[in-house]
């Protein structure tokens, strides 16, 4: 019988009975009408429990062993969200996207054992899209052994449940992908790069550098680059080779835009970010937009935000930002690594003990040359006993029975204070006996550890204590100067004090006091607030419109995206 009709008799038959007409509605209410469009088909939990997915299974446990896609609106969604993964940096593709669409589009003809496989798939690619939009395609932690990011733990069902039982799949999937600021922008780098012609001026092969009001032959390329990228508005001196001021001032823009010195002078590195073609740029935005899955949901209300290849360092505190400096990151060879942690404490005045690689790499070779390499680097030998070893009797074979030790200083590799946070690779932020590196564009210049521009403004700022830890009293007590001062401050007390003693008895005899030379304490202070630390590493996004790429100094992008494309 035609659904209409028996509807419309179900209805007439509970409105014929004796009652009010606010009786019949409250009686209406109770009657089940599910079954009418119950379009949901009985599956053999045998096909079901021999899978060995896990989240598979428990999909269909939860809806009692039967289809779950019965909603066209659903599926509907879900298609047109793969449809648009690209948006997300992710492939359509990935998401057996043409078998969906063909299921769909015959679905009113399909027999239950399709519809079952359609459903099967459906459930599939929808959890595969999930994971890949909260965590990643791909583990870091399996690709970088200088990687130490938590492993996110996300649970696919319990977002794909919430979507099918609350009917709300438009704003739990959307809450489901990363919410940072800076992944939004990747987003909008990604729509600007594919709105753009896919054009390329040409290749810039020249040697040495285009200086200012010069003539070259690479310039009008130079010109059709900083066009392309919206750097350089004037056309009308295009084919000049004359490197002219309207040409400097875009180049500048250009520089600023890749983090270089907008000096005007295009160098090396400015010709190699002009190389760099659309399709390019696009692939550097979508590893950058799955690093950003890959980092932590919530950075916490209080954090410290390193970008490596941008050398910066940002305190964010209630989402404003505290601080901001520059920092020196680790070289190719000894990278600086990614990671999450939480500060412990906060050294003033530093030992430091130098650690293996460096002694290795450069300590050791130096010293079998010159065992004065040790003193000239203010270096301590120090056996298990704590006592300390005359340099001069140091012997290779005995290098790795002692520790070498760099005493408080504001000259040792250290500086005067350095932030702790627990990690796997003996690493923090610090002060630097290198001050001069940050006057530098290139800062990929340490041994890996972060060095700070202005590192006790950082601890104080920290330690957020202006009774006990002002930024006064931290240089104070990090300045050699300030405890001679305190010195020779109590010497011209007692000589006052002995001067009136030997006015009243010139016959007096006055010991004079002797005191120790002033030496650096190192002080742990610890942090009581959560204040987390966030090392990571992303070379585009972008600010008000305007792209913004930085020098993949480790070389892990192109990489990267063939291992997401694979």
């Amino acid at each position: 019988m035609n659904k209409f009709y028996l509807i419309l008799i179900l209805i007439v038959f509970s409105n014929c009975k004796g009652k009010s007409s606010a009786d019949s509605s409250a009686n209406a209410s109770f009657i089940d009408f599910s079954f009418f469009g119950n379009d949901k088909i009985k599956i053999d939990s045998t096909l079901i429990n021999s899978s060995v997915d896990e989240n598979f299974k428990a999909f269909y446990k939860k809806y009692n062993y039967e289809t779950a896609w019965t909603t066209k609106e659903h599926r509907d969604f879900i298609i047109n969200e793969f449809i648009n993964a690209e948006n997300e940096g992710l492939q359509p593709k990935d998401y057996e996207i043409n078998k969906l669409k063909s299921f769909e589009e015959k679905f009113d003809d399909l027999p239950d054992s399709l519809i079952v496989k359609y459903d099967f798939l459906l459930t599939t690619t929808s959890q595969l899209y999930i994971k890949h939009i909260t965590s990643g395609k791909l583990n870091p932690n399996e690709l970088y052994k200088d990687w130490d990011l938590t492993e996110k733990k996300v649970d696919v069902n319990k977002i794909l449940f919430d979507c099918i039982d609350n009917n709300d799949f438009s704003d739990i999937i959307e809450e489901a992908k990363p919410q940072h600021l800076v992944y939004k922008k990747l987003k909008t780098s990604l729509k600007i790069l594919n709105q753009m012609p896919n054009e390329f001026a040409g290749w810039i092969d020249v040697k040495e550098k285009i200086l200012p009001n010069k003539k070259n032959n690479f310039v009008p390329i130079v010109k059709k680059q900083l066009m392309f990228w919206g750097d350089l508005k004037e056309k009308d001196t295009i084919l000049s080779t004359m490197y002219d001021k309207k040409t400097q001032e875009a180049v500048k823009i250009f520089q600023a835009r890749h983090g270089l010195n907008p000096d005007g002078i295009i160098g090396k590195s400015t010709i190699e970010a002009l190389n760099f073609s659309r399709n390019q740029r696009i692939e550097q935005v979508i590893v950058n937009m799955e690093r950003w899955r890959w980092f932590a949901k919530d950075f916490g209300n209080h954090y410290l935000l390193i970008n490596i290849p941008d050398y910066t360092i940002v305190a964010i505190k209630d989402n404003d930002t505290m601080q901001f400096q520059k920092v020196v990151v680790g070289k190719d060879t000894r990278k600086t690594p990614v990671l999450e942690s939480k500060i412990s404490n906060i050294n003033l005045n530093p030992n430091w003990t130098v650690p293996p690689t460096i002694l290795k790499e450069d300590i050791f070779p130096e010293a079998e040359k010159n065992k004065g390499v040790f003193r000239k680097k203010g270096l301590v030998i120090m056996n298990n006993k704590n006592q300390e070893i005359n340099p001069y009797s140091w012997k290779k074979a005995d290098a790795n029975k002692y520790k070498y030790v760099q005493k408080p200083s504001r000259n040792n590799s250290l500086g005067s204070m350095k932030i702790n946070f627990p990690n796997n690779h003996s690493v923090y932020l610090h002060d630097t006996n290198h001050r001069d590196y940050f006057a530098f564009t290139y800062r990929s210049l340490s041994s890996g550890c972060v060095r700070l521009e202005k590192p006790l403004e950082m601890a104080a700022y920290i330690l957020n204590d202006t009774t006990k830890w002002s930024l006064k009293r931290i240089q104070d007590t990090t300045d050699i100067k300030h405890y001679f001062k305190i010195q020779k401050e109590k010497q011209i007390a007692i000589d006052k004090k002995n001067a009136k003693l030997l006015a009243k008895n010139p016959t007096l005899v006055i010991e004079k006091k002797k005191f120790p030379k002033p030496e650096l304490k190192t002080i742990v202070i610890k942090v009581p607030e959560d204040i987390y630390v966030h090392q990571l590493y992303w070379t585009a996004w972008e600010n008000n419109g305007i792209l913004q790429f930085r020098e993949d100094i480790y070389c892990l992008d192109a990489d990267l995206y063939s291992k997401l494309r694979y």
